[in-house]
């Protein structure tokens, strides 16, 4: 009797009074991400099995679906089409006819023959679902070093330490976002994989959450409905956890003139050289390795150049195409990154001069731009300390509020406005990443808007609004009838 009252109460009264009210008390947000068609991007989701899909990339996939994106799901499992998928590929409007199923037993070959197939242009996969992660790389490294004219824009998740084993935190006045997983306190975090190699935790992609995924009940939740129509899997604690108001990846760059090499990947072992058939320009450079040391290492670069340098003074006359650097390769396998005016590289040779007893070189990285070229158009968002923030709520109490803004590929200034009761109360600038103090100054509402200078399409826009505790209390009521409703 006490479930039928409290579903009665769901289904009827809450939906009338309860949190759908509360959130149409805001004014419409935007960001310049939610904006732009990809008619003709091709987008491929890795997963192991059925649900992997959505704590990969749920948000991304609901996200480019309304953007006319074309998206292919692949499973590794070699699992078959059932009523369960069928549910949740309808409620994330994906047709059946781009869900793929691979053989496990010839996984690098079924996915060599998919990439070169549907030759995506944005990639999403989890580097902790091991063996398929593993099969992915050897197949993607095959075809990047054998297709010059493919580079995929590619992002690599921890679908295990960053959402299914992070912390239940759904059920919050606002949603958090993802946070940075720490050894003995994530489930099954055993050694820290963040701040390693190209997991840099600081150069973290952050994507903002679409409206629908950011409604505050799970009921009302399509990534939530999604993931328990797969009810044989028994997702009701995980959609609490992979609930956040950004979804995180790590870039990686796929544009590495290494490809191009006599034999890539060579270098991993002594002697550390590279060579090219024909030089390759170069503008950024980036070693990795130094992975189990807690020590940095010093090593020396030497770039034998295509074009020769000519220095001149009054006792000397000399030509040179050797271009030496000395490195510092930080701890923990993070990179070394050097930018450099542009040159043309023929050979490479890295020199170890002060490094650990386990020093090795695990990746070098040659780029001739020193950022990529995108698929996915640059955006910002504003946050308020770590968290991304939309419709923000806020007791009376909270006066003053750190703002923070978070960069995707933008560079240039962002002028910020702060608008309450019809009137300016902020115009400020954010060059870099400090953080801005808002003064709330009694008022009930403001709203937000941040925009790139002399780039208007570029923007964010986000409501911040004041409560009573009296709407606090209603606030959290709803959800815990939600919670309760959906255990």
């Amino acid at each position: 009797m006490r479930e039928k009252i409290l579903k009665a109460c769901i289904d009827s009264t809450i939906e009338l009074s309860g949190a759908v009210a509360y959130e149409q008390e805001f004014d419409p947000v935007g960001n310049s991400f939610f904006d732009r068609a990809y008619f003709g991007t091709r987008i491929l989701i890795l997963a192991v099995r059925q649900g992997d899909e959505i704590v990969v990339a749920g948000n991304m996939i609901l996200n480019f679906t309304l953007a006319k994106a074309e998206i292919f799901i692949a499973y590794s499992n070699g699992g078959l089409w059932n009523d369960e998928i069928a549910a949740a590929m309808k409620i994330l409007n994906v047709p059946r006819e781009k869900i793929l199923f691979l053989d496990e037993k010839k996984l690098t070959a079924d996915l060599e023959k998919i990439l070169l197939e549907l030759r995506p242009d944005i990639i999403f996969y989890a580097v902790d679902f091991e063996k398929l992660s593993s099969c992915f790389e050897v197949a993607l490294n095959k075809i990047l070093i054998d297709n010059s004219d493919y580079r995929p824009e590619v992002y690599q998740r921890f679908a295990l330490s960053t959402a299914i084993n992070s912390a239940p935190d759904f059920y919050a006045y606002n949603l958090f976002s993802t946070r940075k997983p720490k050894v003995g306190i994530t489930a099954n975090y055993n050694f820290d994989l963040i701040d390693r190699a190209n997991y840099s935790w600081k150069n973290r992609v952050r994507f903002p959450v679409n409206e629908n995924c950011r409604k505050t009940l799970l009921k009302h939740n399509p990534l939530a409905n999604a993931l328990l129509a797969y009810k044989s899997r028994r997702h009701e604690l995980s959609a609490l956890k992979i609930l956040n108001s950004d979804e995180i990846f790590f870039e990686r760059r796929t544009d590495n003139q290494v490809y191009h090499a006599k034999n890539p990947f060579s270098f991993r072992a002594p002697p550390y050289v590279i060579e090219f058939e024909e030089a390759v320009q170069v503008k950024r450079i980036a070693i990795y390795g130094n992975m189990l040391d807690d020590s940095p290492a010093e090593i020396l670069l030497r770039l034998e150049l295509d074009n020769f340098s000519v220095t001149i003074d009054k006792d000397n006359f000399s030509i040179d195409n050797i271009n030496e650097f000395k490195l510092k390769l930080p701890a923990h396998g993070l990179p070394a990154v050097r930018d450099v005016k542009k040159i043309f590289v023929r050979r490479a040779e890295i020199i170890p001069l002060e490094v650990g007893k386990n020093f090795r070189i695990d990746n070098v990285e040659f780029f001739a731009n020193a950022e990529p070229q995108k698929n996915i158009s640059p955006f910002i968002k504003l946050g308020i300390g770590k968290d991304f923030f939309y419709n923000l709520i806020l007791p009376y109490e909270v006066e003053k509020i750190p703002l923070s803004l978070y960069r995707f590929h933008v560079d240039e200034p962002v002028t910020i406005w702060a608008e309450a009761d019809g009137e300016n109360i902020l115009t400020e600038v954010f060059t870099s990443d400090e953080e801005i103090i808002l003064d709330l100054k009694g008022a009930k509402k403001f709203i937000l808007t941040a925009e790139v200078a002399g780039n208007a399409s570029i923007y964010d826009r986000a409501v911040i609004q004041r409560v009573h505790d009296l709407a606090q209390i209603q606030f959290k009521f709803w959800q815990w009838i939600d919670k309760i409703g959906g255990a």
